[in-house]
């Protein structure tokens, strides 16, 4: 524009026109300079402002041409210098304006991201974040509050899914933990950080005083407790089912299970124990182990732990090559008065002789009571020599016998118990603990054959008598399950000749020895417990016998005397039984009566008296038998219940030769005779001993001068031939 517009001036060359434009131009304060130059190159007008010039100069020339009859004709050019310093400040200061509104722009748009991020994404994750600290701490109660929809929200409905399944676990964990009966403690670096309720109540300290306590504190025994811990820490599984010695806050100490283990191998500091009281079980244990090892009345140990001492006894002689020795030793109450001993006095008795036994004894040895009144003792002697043993054996023995001098005092009345040992030495390993054993009660038995207060050595002959026993057991049982056994009868007979009853005795028909007499069976069969069974075989013999005679009328007023043992008295439903049996054979009551010996009567004095009468409600008659020859205090013979008093054999045969036997015959029958009972003899071989007994007022006999026992058949012809013994 200023080039065309000095186009003119210049062409008339109007000095003020152009200073005029070129002032104009400088206006422009980015002009330094405007010059304007003549064809010939002569300056025609210029103007400048040197204070202008800092920055860059930049140089421009521009022809000013003037058109004229269609020719350009060259009027010369202008010249301008133009500095970029104003411009640059304006560049710098648009810059600077720019960047600051730039920099807002960001400021603003940072702000409005970080709301955005804040509001979109930290702040739900400072939400997650604290609900993550929360659930840390163990609360579950206080939700996740995060509505939006996208992968936070999602997260946050799984948190809080995760946070219900943590609650109901911990819930659960904590009824666990609160109701189980074991005490469940968290150790952490040596320090209880938790304990249930049944830890509280098992240490006696409430969660406040339970937490921060050393663990080696609970332990009574520092050693033990560091041992043990060092022990279960070393160990990756920890520690099962140890007991140790635990105290409360007390002090009082009670034995624990304890059972360790690591809730992650690779923080060892970290523990689960679980500590179960175990006093009660320990003290049922103990007390089965004493009811199962342990006699209940003496509290010695019973055969079951002899015979497991003897064995474990046993094997250390091998290796010791010691000898042994085995004593089987047995008590006997023979003189005392059974009747006036109670049943805890007895026991009382039994403690007595075990303290006797005891005394006797080294802790080395063991004594125990092995049944009824018998005890053993075994024993470890320091040399294999039989002289020596002998000689040891033989100075215990007469320890045990010493102790035994002085009678036993019960109730205030003083009564003898004496004592019978048998001795087994053992030197070598041919026998067992049983046969052991047994061997000492042969020889036990042997003493007791010698009188009171004896002991005797096992002699191998005993070994074939127990041998012959054993057989005689075996075909002893086989008899009572084969129903071998037979009734022979002894008639029981008047002065004048007339049969009016008889014994019925049992017989053993074996098939190879014959008839077998009952003193061999009989006192096996008690000792085996079979006298029950063979007893009610025996009465169905009789039963059976007497209904076919009634049947054929030859014992209508016969009475059949039936011996009973102890055994089978002492059963329960006797009576009961004995009843049913007759019935079963439709024999009259007043057929039978039941002979009991003295030295059962006068055990159990009651439950005897119980039964007896309630036989003779049913009108069965009781005989006492063997009289005179038991051990029972008179005063009780008009407690029982009995019609009839039997002389025993014994007397008889001595009488006339012995006067003392004659008067305790005499006054047998006189004490009957006040009592208005009947009486019997046995044992009657000849007619001077009837008449002797009938002067007496015996009127009843039984005996070898009638006849010898007979078989049922025999005895049914006797009964068919009236007045046989007139």
């Amino acid at each position: 524009m200023l080039r065309h517009g000095l186009v003119l001036p210049v062409w008339n060359l109007d000095q003020s026109d152009i200073m005029a434009l070129l002032k104009g131009a400088m206006l422009d304060r980015q002009v330094v300079s405007i010059e304007v130059i003549d064809p010939e190159e002569k300056a025609l007008a210029r103007r400048a402002e040197p204070q202008r010039s800092a920055g860059h100069l930049i140089h421009r020339t521009a022809p000013l041409v003037m058109q004229q009859n269609q020719q350009d004709v060259s009027l010369g050019s202008l010249h301008i210098v133009v500095s970029d310093h104003q411009l640059q400040k304006k560049l710098a200061a648009d810059k600077s304006f720019y960047a600051l509104v730039l920099l807002a722009q960001a400021i603003v748009s940072l702000l409005i991201i970080g709301l955005l991020v804040y509001r979109r994404i930290l702040g739900p994750i400072g939400k997650l974040t604290q609900a993550t600290a929360r659930i840390q701490r163990g609360s579950f109660e206080q939700g996740i509050d995060l509505p939006q929809q996208d992968e936070i929200g999602q997260l946050a409905r799984h948190m809080e899914a995760m946070q219900a399944s943590l609650k109901t676990l911990f819930d659960e964990q904590a009824a666990i933990l609160g109701n189980i009966p074991a005490g469940v403690l968290f150790v952490r670096k040596g320090k209880i950080v938790f304990g249930n309720e049944a830890a509280q109540a098992l240490l006696a300290r409430d969660d406040r005083r339970l937490v921060g306590v050393a663990a080696e504190d609970l332990f009574v025994e520092s050693v033990q407790q560091a041992v043990y811990v060092a022990r279960a820490v070393a160990r990756s599984s920890g520690a099962a089912g140890e007991i140790v010695l635990l105290r409360n806050a007390s002090g009082a100490s009670f034995p624990a299970e304890l059972h360790t283990s690591l809730i992650d191998p690779a923080r060892p500091g970290e523990q689960i124990w679980v500590v179960i009281d175990v006093s009660a079980r320990l003290e049922a244990e103990n007390r089965i182990d004493q009811l199962a090892f342990y006699d209940p009345v003496t509290q010695l140990p019973n055969k079951k732990l002899f015979m497991d001492r003897l064995r474990r006894g046993l094997d250390r002689r091998r290796t010791s090559g010691h000898a042994g020795a085995v004593f089987v030793m047995e008590i006997h109450r023979a003189d005392l008065s059974y009747g006036s001993v109670k049943a805890d006095e007895m026991e009382q008795l039994l403690i007595e002789c075990a303290r006797r036994f005891s005394s006797c004894i080294t802790a080395e040895q063991t004594v125990a009571r092995m049944e009824g009144e018998k005890f053993a003792l075994g024993t470890e002697i320091r040399s294999n020599e039989l002289a020596e043993c002998i000689r040891y054996c033989e100075a215990l023995a007469q320890r045990i016998l010493d102790a035994f001098t002085d009678p036993q005092s019960l109730s205030a009345a003083r009564f003898p118990c004496s004592v019978n040992l048998g001795i087994n030495i053992v030197r070598d390993e041919q026998y067992g603990a049983s046969e052991l054993v047994m061997q000492a009660e042969l020889a036990m038995v042997q003493s007791r054959a010698a009188g009171r207060n004896v002991f005797r050595f096992f002699d191998p002959a005993m070994q074939a008598l127990a041998n012959q026993r054993s057989q005689l057991e075996a075909e002893l049982r086989q008899a009572v399950a084969r129903r071998q056994f037979i009734v022979y009868y002894q008639p029981q007979v008047t002065y004048e000749g007339d049969v009016v009853g008889a014994e019925a005795l049992v017989r053993w028909q074996h098939p190879i020895r014959g008839i077998v007499s009952p003193t061999t069976f009989i006192s096996l069969a008690e000792d085996m417990g079979l006298m029950d069974e063979i007893g009610r075989q025996v009465l169905h013999r009789i039963c059976t016998d007497l209904e076919n005679w009634q049947r054929e009328g030859l014992a209508r007023d016969l009475v059949v005397a039936i011996n009973v043992s102890a055994q089978e008295f002492k059963v329960d439903n006797f009576v009961y039984r004995f009843r049913e049996i007759m019935r079963e054979h439709h024999v009259p009551s007043h057929s039978v009566k039941v002979e009991l010996t003295e030295s059962m009567m006068v055990d159990h004095i009651e439950d005897v008296i119980t039964k007896m009468q309630a036989l003779r409600s049913n009108e069965v008659s009781i005989s006492l038998d063997d009289f005179g020859t038991g051990y029972s205090s008179l005063s009780y013979l008009g407690r029982f219940p009995i019609d009839q008093i039997k002389i025993d054999q014994t007397f008889v045969r001595e009488m006339q030769n012995d006067a003392a036997m004659a008067s305790i015959i005499r006054s047998i029958i006189m004490l009957g005779q006040s009592l208005n009972l009947s009486i019997i003899a046995e044992g009657v071989e000849t007619e001077q001993q009837r008449d002797f007994l009938h002067a007496q007022g015996c009127l009843l006999y039984q005996g070898y001068w009638y006849s010898k026992p007979i078989p049922g058949e025999q005895f049914a012809d006797l009964l068919n031939t009236p007045g046989r013994f007139r």
